[in-house]
């Protein structure tokens, strides 16, 4: 392709994305959808890019951009609200991974004769929802403090906890065995430890930025900072996620611990954190990131084997459907019924099953191909029917309560047929 070609492209995605952003006030038609429909008809439809244009870089990319988007959610949150949020998230965290495990699972052994461990490695690297997807959704539909610290707090654990399970899986399929005790040993490090140095690090920058930001030119120090923290700590073996998203919750919240006296008296300094310009500038990085992200996951994403891709959409359909019961039971009275229903239906996948969907088939392991295949189904169909549902509960936020209403009353009128019914033959 043309350099001159590729770069007007790079400069009319971001006006287009501008006016996604415009079309979703008026049609609440997410921006996300449209730029995935965009790096499809590039991609797969057209062949005008494919994945070997980016290379590595590819890889890179996706990696970057969900650095940022961590980073920036993580710095908007505010920590009263996490406290009272992050029950709910981790226990929805984990009930939608159980059950979406146990779901793929039978349907994948089942109806596509999957090994058992294939079976659940699918389940496992699909059973949260996507940072990168959740969050610019979540912040493009303004909705509440709690239900956004819920999303957003359930979408940054279950991308570490699909990719602790699943890697600790993907060296199981190595071997053709795993253990329980083997993934329980890698989680709970990677979660502690991970946020420890993600806290610490915040604390250490909260220290340094007053003085960085007499330097010329220094806006994106604290980007580099985030960049250099995420890699050390996975280098170490843990999960940079976590460790970022800590880092910007802390520095987006330091100011308040200023005015605590008991911790004034032992730390005798004083903490900074981000200033409105720095915030803004951050939300500016994260607009462009994901502007491309989701147009380079339409271009990656794979169409084979039709059955899989119906098996693919009946398993993001159950999903959804159990989802709905667990979201009334966990989302307090302070949620309103409207964010309730949206909070139902948000369950896209995004980076971590595309990555780790493919690496299987990179290894050279057995049903390498039918997990690659199953894997982008399902991040397709979830972001493309997460994107509907959102779009018909803004136009009627109560379809689910009156769908139920429905189903009660002829219920009601069925067993009134049936009562009737005895009663005349009673008479007779």
């Amino acid at each position: 392709m043309d350099l001159y070609i590729i770069i007007i492209a790079l400069g009319l995605l971001i006006f287009s994305s501008h006016l996604f952003n415009e079309l979703f006030s008026k049609t609440k038609v997410p921006n996300v959808l449209l730029l995935l429909v965009i790096g499809i008809l590039i991609g797969p439809v057209s062949g005008i890019v494919t994945m070997d244009f980016f290379g590595e870089l590819g890889s890179v990319f996706t990696t970057i951009t969900l650095i940022v988007i961590l980073f920036e959610s993580g710095a908007g949150l505010n920590i009263k609200t996490i406290k009272s949020s992050i029950g709910s998230a981790s226990l929805l965290t984990i009930l939608n991974f159980v059950a979406t495990i146990i779901v793929t699972f039978l349907i994948a052994k089942y109806i596509l004769s999957l090994d058992n461990l294939s079976a659940v490695f699918i389940g496992a690297i699909v059973g949260g929802t996507s940072s990168a997807v959740v969050i610019p959704m979540v912040k493009q539909l303004k909705m509440g403090e709690k239900s956004t610290s819920v999303l957003v707090l359930e979408s940054a654990l279950s991308d570490v906890l699909c990719l602790v399970v699943g890697l600790a899986l993907l060296d199981g399929l190595a071997v053709g065995e795993v253990t329980v005790a083997t993934v329980f040993s890698k989680m709970w490090k990677s979660f502690l430890f991970a946020i420890l140095i993600g806290l610490f690090g915040g604390f250490v920058w909260s220290l340094l930025i007053n003085t960085v930001r007499s330097i010329k030119n220094s806006m994106f120090t604290s980007l580099a900072f985030v960049f250099i923290l995420y890699g050390i700590v996975e280098m170490l073996g843990l999960n940079g996620g976590i460790a970022v998203l800590s880092f910007g919750i802390l520095l987006g919240n330091i100011e308040s611990l200023n005015g605590n006296n008991k911790l004034q008296k032992v730390l005798r300094i004083e903490a900074y954190g981000f200033n409105n310009n720095e915030k803004d500038f951050f939300s500016e990085v994260v607009f462009i990131m994901q502007t491309y992200f989701f147009v380079y996951v339409g271009i990656s994403l794979q169409f084979g084997s039709p059955i899989i891709y119906v098996v693919g959409l009946s398993i993001v359909l159950i999903i959804i459907g159990m989802r709905i019961p667990v979201i009334r039971l966990l989302a307090g009275k302070s949620v309103s019924n409207p964010e309730r229903a949206i909070m139902s239906v948000m369950t896209p996948k995004g980076l971590v099953p595309a990555v780790l969907a493919s690496l299987p088939l990179q290894r050279g392991y057995a049903n390498g191909e039918i997990i690659l295949d199953l894997g982008y189904s399902i991040v397709l169909f979830s972001i493309v029917i997460c994107s509907l549902l959102v779009i018909i509960l803004s136009i009627n936020p109560n379809i689910f309560g009156n769908f139920q209403k429905k189903i009660m009353k002829s219920k009601s009128a069925d067993e009134i047929d049936v009562s009737g019914a005895l009663e005349a033959e009673k008479l007779t």
